[in-house]
């Protein structure tokens, strides 16, 4: 068995302190529930676990003191069992997943340790709230049994846990993930015509609503990024931009522009303008997490071992001002001493650190533990 490093003990001592003073109790149905831990630089390093109450859990966490605790979505008669088949698969609740490295285009890497900035965190946060469009304006889902939560490092967890939700199969998640995402959508069967007679759909629909505003917002854009996206030269890129509120007005006839005699070259300018279109009105879920009934996510109300952070419950009015490197810190300012090999300036609990190189610094203990999450070692 590996010897436990100074810095695992550390944080130990840190999450022990902080579960002895704070009660999780952040699910329903705890005893149905499968769970798993994970130790320093592991987030699963055990699973299929069992708690008969909230009050079990909680001696766990104090007890135990994990640096990771995840939960299933999903309901078990035999949380417990292996393999998954004999748990007795009862129900499932829904999460969206949005991570900020999935968005960041100027993520900061160093020795292989990414550094997320609030901006990149905030791409995020902007794909929750297109997310919650489509549930209330597309599934017409009753937000009460929605919860909003951060991650504790980089991201957010969207948990519906309605009734009407929680019996859906496995195709019918993928269905919802399909519509979500965009995923083979037929522009012929919502009513564009873009092989022959180029006409713009006309019709009812959230999705063609929001195509057609996408069209008039792409071509905003850029004309360098337009002829990227089109392949079309940009003299007649900015030919078209000259007359775009003809343009615009047509389209609302139902009429999409034509950019060339050729048929087939317009075929392939539209092609490309709507699934860009698409694209960027789509939501960018975490697929993979949308339809598995079987994987354990974050704990809501427990703390996340690269960071420190807390895994913030929020309400969809708190997570519009929500920063995590103020509003999910949890410790204190007592004096840290570490050595850091290498960081970026970055900002905690309104204070300034960084950069370092090759140093020893001393800084609170919020920003020891973050630094211990990203290779700092104590002094």
């Amino acid at each position: 068995m590996n010897e436990i490093t100074n810095e695992e003990k550390f944080l130990k001592e840190n999450f022990k302190d902080y579960y002895s003073k704070n009660f999780v109790d952040s699910i329903n149905d705890i005893n149905k529930r499968e769970f798993g831990y994970g130790v320093f630089k592991r987030k699963i390093a055990n699973r299929n676990m069992y708690f008969e109450s909230a009050t079990k859990m909680n001696s766990f966490l104090r007890d135990f003191v994990p640096l990771f605790f995840s939960y299933s979505n999903s309901y078990y008669s035999f949380p417990d069992k292996t393999p998954m088949i004999n748990k007795g698969w009862l129900k499932s609740d829904l999460i969206y997943e949005f991570d900020a490295d999935d968005f960041s285009e100027d993520l900061i890497v160093i020795n292989d340790i990414q550094w997320f900035s609030k901006v990149d965190i905030d791409l995020a946060k902007k794909q929750v709230f297109n997310l919650l469009n489509f549930i209330e304006n597309d599934f017409n889902f009753s937000l009460d049994g929605l919860k909003i939560n951060f991650s504790g490092k980089a991201g957010y967890h969207v948990h519906l846990r309605n009734n009407e939700i929680q019996n859906l199969s496995k195709p019918a998640r993928i269905e919802l993930v399909d519509y979500l995402t965009g995923n083979g959508i037929s522009y012929n069967s919502l009513g564009y015509d873009i092989d022959d007679n180029f006409f713009c759909s006309t019709r009812k629909g959230n999705w063609i609503k929001r195509i057609n505003l996408g069209i008039k917002e792409f071509f905003k854009k850029d004309i360098k990024e337009i002829s990227k996206i089109t392949t079309l030269s940009k003299p007649k890129i900015k030919l078209i931009l000259e007359s775009k509120e003809k343009y615009y007005s047509n389209l609302d006839k139902g009429l999409l522009f034509k950019v060339d005699d050729n048929k087939s070259k317009n075929k392939i300018f539209w092609k490309n303008v709507l699934d860009k279109v698409v694209n960027e009105n789509s939501s960018k879920i975490d697929r993979q997490t949308s339809i598995d009934i079987n994987k354990i996510i974050r704990l809501p109300s427990t703390l996340h071992g690269d960071t420190g952070f807390i895994a913030k419950e929020l309400t969809i009015d708190s997570l519009k001002d929500f920063n995590p490197y103020i509003d999910a810190v949890v410790f204190d300012k007592t004096n840290v001493k570490v050595f850091v090999q290498k960081a970026p300036k970055f900002s905690l609990n309104h204070l300034e650190f960084g950069p370092y190189e090759n140093e020893t610094v001393v800084v609170p203990k919020f920003a020891a533990i973050f630094l211990i999450g990203k290779g700092a070692k104590l002094v």
